[in-house]
């Protein structure tokens, strides 16, 4: 399995290849990945096994899943089997994203009619039974994360992405992952990525390191998103004061660029950023509505797939549009200045 990461002689090969902004933050790229490698080896020393942590997770699970009959009814509690109090990190590399393993558990997707700002396309409310255990990265992929794919495969990031200007999205041909308009690191979200990138990106995870990952369903995202909550945000009932990044949500990032992954609290999973800062591609299919939805966790792959399911809101989002059970889409082929991905590892 490879665990190595691209060096600055990896993206000198991409310049060649003519991807010259890329080459314009090779030191940028060298130093944040020498800080990774510093993580990592903390990492490596802390969880010298990791698959047999995974194993006996897995183990746990089956049993829990095992002895627990189903809920049923939409208004019952969420119903979470975890099986410790401090939840699992993975990490395949210092070049790939850090994974949190979140526990098996059965909820009702979708905002009840009495939920402020509800949309149609939130119902009808239902209940999803996950019943498997599966790895979700703890932060949304971060641009420093996705600049050694384009490195090691010489993939085009493109030059055509959507921006946001004055309240109105407008096609620019100067615009891509690093080249946002705004300040960015190596650990801000990566934004600016078709869903077919995505799914690039994820095909190179896989071979990279051997294990399968792959982009979350949207009822896993709302699941991880509101972690054993049943508020509208999985802090409560209103928006509040800097718990995300939004158009309104009183951080000092609102409505101008996205934060550095990790600038808001941790939801009760363990996860960082579920909403708001950036939208994640979905796996699912575009549908106005759940009729017909699968109820296992697993993507809906009928319906409009020539638009794929966003998830999580973004920076330009007004509060409202960062709620756990919200949803969007966009043509799958387009590149959008509020669009990232967070990826799914399965166990």
């Amino acid at each position: 399995m490879g665990r190595g990461w691209i060096r600055t002689a990896a993206l000198a090969a991409v310049v060649a290849a003519g991807f010259a902004a890329l080459a314009a933050h090779a030191d940028d790229f060298t130093a944040w990945l020498t800080s990774r490698q510093g993580q990592f080896s903390a990492f490596r020393a802390d969880h010298p096994n990791p698959d047999a942590e995974i194993a006996q997770i897995k183990a746990k699970t089956a049993t829990l899943v095992a002895a627990a009959a189903p809920v049923g009814g939409i208004d019952q509690p969420p119903v979470i089997w975890r099986t410790s109090k401090t939840p699992l990190t993975l990490w395949d590399g210092p070049a790939y994203p850090r994974m949190t393993v979140v526990p098996a558990g059965e909820y009702t997707m979708g905002s009840p009619d009495s939920e402020a700002k509800r949309e149609a396309t939130e119902g009808p409310r239902h209940r999803v039974r996950i019943d498997h255990a599966f790895a979700v990265g703890t932060y949304p992929v971060t641009v420093g994360e996705y600049a050694q794919f384009v490195a090691d495969t010489h993939y085009d990031p493109g030059e055509v992405c959507y921006t946001l200007e004055g309240g109105l999205y407008k096609l620019r041909g100067d615009r891509n992952f690093l080249k946002t308009g705004f300040k960015e690191t190596g650990d801000n979200p990566l934004v600016c990525v078709s869903f077919n990138d995505a799914q690039a990106y994820v095909a190179w995870l896989s071979k990279k390191t051997g294990h399968p990952y792959r982009l979350l369903s949207e009822s896993e995202y709302e699941y991880i998103n509101r972690a054993g909550t049943t508020t509208a945000y999985w802090w409560g009932q209103e928006a509040g004061q800097n718990h995300a990044n939004c158009l309104g949500c009183g951080s000092a990032w609102d409505n101008k660029q996205t934060a550095p992954v990790g600038s808001f609290p941790a939801n009760p999973f363990g996860l960082f950023d579920t909403s708001g800062n950036n939208f994640s591609w979905m796996a699912d299919c575009g549908n106005p509505n759940y009729l017909g939805a699968p109820a296992d966790g697993s993507p809906n792959l009928t319906g409009e797939c020539d638009l794929h399911i966003l998830r999580g809101g973004a920076m330009h989002n007004t509060p409202d549009g960062v709620r756990s059970a919200r949803r969007s889409h966009h043509w799958f082929s387009l590149r959008n200045l509020t669009v990232g991905l967070r990826v799914a590892r399965t166990l």
